[in-house]
């Protein structure tokens, strides 16, 4: 994994709250040692991280966000598709991605709202 410690924090500005949620949830697992991640564990990752703060305005998390989100997120430089050796019930290839840049800047550049537990 090539990660980019220059991306400036700035960056974080332009992806949705939602992005956000998904970005953090690689970073989580990318700290546990468990990426490259697929879409349907990162899901549950990223629904139990949303149960600890207030942010109403994202609501439920799909599976179908959470893959347009990393789409995203890998167009920006912040993730990156893995190709895995494992393939879907439809004979597809299984996608998984990584963290592309450091999990501390993550942290720093999301928005303060979806680090701060609620009471």
């Amino acid at each position: 994994m090539a990660t980019d410690t220059e991306v400036d924090t700035d960056a974080f500005d332009e992806i949705s709250l939602t992005n956000q949620v998904v970005l953090l949830g690689v970073a989580e697992l990318q700290r546990r040692g468990e990426t490259p991640v697929q879409t349907h564990v990162l899901r549950r990752v990223c629904r139990t991280q949303l149960e600890g703060v207030d942010v109403g305005v994202i609501g439920t998390l799909t599976e179908a966000d959470v893959m347009r989100s990393l789409y995203r997120l890998e167009d920006e430089g912040f993730v990156e598709e893995i190709e895995t050796e494992g393939t879907s019930p439809t004979g597809k290839g299984r996608p998984a991605y990584a963290l592309d840049v450091d999990p501390e800047i993550v942290e720093e550049g999301v928005a303060d709202e979806l680090l701060e537990p609620t009471d």
